[in-house]
């Protein structure tokens, strides 16, 4: 009996110094048969004739490259739908790096659990050096999974593997996400209104955190693009369909201006909130200098200074790395 296929497609954007590192663990996979489709996503570094190096050496790495910046969601979707050839689907980042039986290990348990129609893993964060900061556990319940989606996301977006058949059913990735990203966790929870879900406790992947992925144009919109995830599932709960697939985008739109009030109202708040998450994924850099904007914004509230102070006492020789 032929096994089969998976369909791993990475978009790549600027990854130049992790490609090498990213492809090579690709390259070591224990699961057979398997196809990478890499695009190149109009890099400025030499990402593409790196992606054009691996698919000239091994010919399970086919390329076919955007002209231009296309974004991340148009890039995947057009790879998924046009060029993937798996039964099974993946979305990899060009700037981490898989465990070399991470493919084996979900295909077995989704061949193993026909009702499963996705899965994730646990994983491990790691500092731009390659060095661990954390690991991740991730509920393995399906029950308890689909009891929590509508609180938060239950998986880590780049670890999931799918059955094409249905990612074609939810029609993929949707583009409305690309600007306030969350588009991982809007798949999953349409994903799970059709079929079981579930997470490997195995931890198979290892998840970049860059310090300069801080950003002194923070939005508010992806402060908040998880809360319009929820609030288009509620839609579908009462409705049948949503705002996006009835494609009311406009409306859609409303309801994030609507969410992100507060910070508009409150802008500090924002980079407040922002240094909470930096400090909850380790990255100590990021936090302080989000805690710092914050100052500058509203110099008058005591509150922003006591989070600086706050990071500065739990994380201060973390600072300098």
């Amino acid at each position: 009996m032929d096994k089969s296929l998976i369909s791993v497609v990475l978009s790549v954007y600027n990854a130049a110094p992790y490609l090498e590192e990213c492809l090579s663990a690709l390259a070591k996979q224990t699961y057979s048969p398997i196809e990478f489709w890499l695009a190149d996503d109009g890099s400025s570094d030499n990402s593409r004739a790196i992606l054009d190096r691996w698919a000239a050496k091994d010919s399970r790495f086919k390329t076919d490259h955007n002209e231009e910046n296309l974004g991340k969601i148009k890039t995947i979707n057009r790879l998924l739908k046009e060029k993937a050839n798996g039964e099974f689907l993946s979305v990899h980042d060009a700037d981490d790096y898989s465990a070399p039986n991470r493919f084996e290990l979900q295909i077995n348990f989704l061949l193993a659990h026909p009702t499963f129609g996705f899965c994730g893993t646990a994983y491990e964060t790691i500092t731009a050096k390659g060095q661990r900061i954390a690991v991740h556990q991730k509920e393995s319940d399906p029950k308890i999974i689909k009891a929590q989606i509508a609180q938060h996301n239950q998986f880590c977006g780049a670890t999931m593997i799918y059955r094409a058949s249905l990612f074609q059913k939810v029609g993929g990735y949707r583009q409305f996400f690309n600007r306030i990203g969350n588009e991982d966790y809007d798949l999953s929870y349409r994903m799970l209104e059709l079929e079981l879900g579930g997470n490997l406790p195995n931890n198979l992947y290892a998840y970049r955190q860059l310090n300069n992925s801080f950003s002194k144009t923070l939005k508010a919109e992806n402060a908040m693009g998880h809360k319009l995830v929820q609030w288009l599932a509620q839609e579908r709960k009462e409705k049948g369909q949503d705002a996006l697939q009835l494609e009311q985008e406009e409306r859609a739109s409303a309801q994030l201006q609507e969410l992100c009030q507060p910070y508009y109202q409150e802008t500090d708040l924002l980079y407040r909130e922002y240094a909470a998450a930096y400090m909850y994924q380790q990255l100590y850099r990021s936090a302080f200098y989000a805690a710092l904007q914050s100052i500058k914004i509203n110099p008058k509230k005591l509150i922003n200074y006591r989070t600086a102070f706050y990071i500065l006492r739990k994380a201060n020789i973390k600072l300098v790395f």
